[in-house]
């Protein structure tokens, strides 16, 4: 019998890591608009709960970034590691006298106790349920009620919470009573290989990092490793892989230092890892890239034939994972003449691809860009492209686009 997942144990949705951070920055700015139409509602405090690595610590970073870009007001990111910290570390447990000889006395509170009145900000408590019991104590007082003792947080500022999954790979430490589950609004990420190449392009991964994820998008992370308890791959460590190459490449190529640089990252990705994507990198095994059958089918058309006739369903079926994944996260251009009746080169590739392989292997495209954004750029894309190609190629729409239809009814 299988372990039930933490998210089936708190019987919540679970969501990628940029719908979740699109959800807490309009939460946030939607909490601030309807402050200002007047009428003061609750602010919400989030738990984000997925694997190590995913980059949940990394889009509060974004969070705090974008909000001051769309509102045009500073929001301050605070973070603190629970595993660290104590109680005493938030509020001095010995009072000082007031200097207005009231006799009275007053707390001291930390430098990390958000205090400057107007200020904005995301207080972000990262590892919250490795923290001792009574640190989480008082930053459930935190969460609940955006206050340290008698001591407010400016209205301006949110609490969100990060965390893993409790489960057998994780060791935790969870207040999980009814009260403590209540205070907080629970989001659960899981692993997208789209969200992850989205942010490497954007951010400029070395390129072979963002071609071998595309082509082996199942490679994002490695549970089986982790399971296990040794070095796993995740999004976190291809970061790091990138880092790396950027380096070795401009300090005279990665071909020069390629075994130094397989002995680096098997201690980032592990070894079994590490071999799989030296050989992408040196192109020793036979793998078909899936930018080579959007820019040179050609080159590939063979090893494709060549899966066809031997039934290679499997491998096929991760190549077109990949061709997918390559289309909608790149967005590669290609030029199309409006007036012409002929594919370009790059569409004729396309076409051909797509009307060769069987059918089945076909509806791994079709029910991929049914889970894609309908809202999307990604999407749209997808549909501009299979739109070009229906009105230029007779054999696509018959062994692609009829083919899927008929299969469907």
């Amino acid at each position: 019998m299988s372990e039930e997942k933490y998210f089936e144990t708190l019987n919540i949705s679970t969501a990628s890591i940029n719908s979740i951070k699109n959800i807490i920055k309009n939460d946030i700015k939607g909490t601030l608009k309807t402050w200002e139409a007047g009428r003061n509602v609750d602010k919400q405090a989030f738990h984000i709960i997925g694997p190590a690595g995913v980059g949940k610590t990394q889009i509060n970073e974004q969070i705090a970034k974008e909000l001051s870009e769309e509102l045009g007001v500073e929001f301050e990111l605070m973070m603190i590691k629970a595993p660290v910290l104590s109680r005493d570390d938030f509020i001095i447990p010995f009072p000082v006298t007031k200097d207005d000889n009231s006799k009275s006395f007053e707390m001291l509170y930390s430098d990390f106790v958000p205090k400057k009145v107007g200020s904005y900000g995301i207080f972000v408590i990262d590892e919250f349920s490795r923290g001792d019991h009574t640190l989480q104590q008082l930053l459930w007082q935190v969460q609940n009620e955006y206050a340290v003792h008698t001591h407010k947080f400016p209205k301006g500022w949110f609490v969100i919470s990060v965390d893993n999954p409790n489960d057998s790979v994780y060791q935790m430490d969870n207040m999980e009573d009814a009260a403590g589950l209540r205070r907080q609004l629970h989001l659960y990420t899981e692993v997208s290989a789209r969200d992850f190449l989205e942010y490497a392009i954007k951010n400029n991964f070395h390129k072979m990092v963002i071609e071998f994820i595309q082509t082996f998008p199942d490679k994002i992370y490695d549970f089986h490793s982790q399971k296990n308890g040794a070095v796993y791959a995740n999004p976190a460590s291809w970061e790091k892989v990138s880092d790396h190459l950027w380096k070795y490449e401009i300090c005279g190529g990665i071909m020069k230092y390629i075994n130094e640089i397989e002995i680096k990252i098997s201690g980032l990705i592990n070894v079994s890892m590490t071999n799989l994507f030296i050989e992408f990198l040196t192109e020793k095994d036979d793998i078909i890239k899936p930018h080579d059958i959007f820019n040179d089918y050609k080159q590939v058309n063979d090893k494709i034939k060549q899966l066809i006739k031997s039934n290679n369903n499997a491998k096929l079926g991760d190549l077109m994972v990949g061709f997918f994944e390559y289309l909608v996260t790149s967005m590669p251009e290609y030029d199309q003449n409006k007036k012409s009746d002929k594919l370009c080169n790059k569409l004729s590739g396309v076409a051909k691809f797509l009307s060769c392989v069987p059918i089945d292997t076909a509806a791994i495209f079709a029910t991929s860009l049914d889970k894609v954004d309908k809202k999307s750029p990604a999407f749209k894309y997808i549909i501009t492209l299979h739109s070009n190609i229906m009105k230029r190629s007779e054999k696509y729409k018959e062994n692609f686009h009829v083919a899927l239809v008929n299969c469907t009814r």
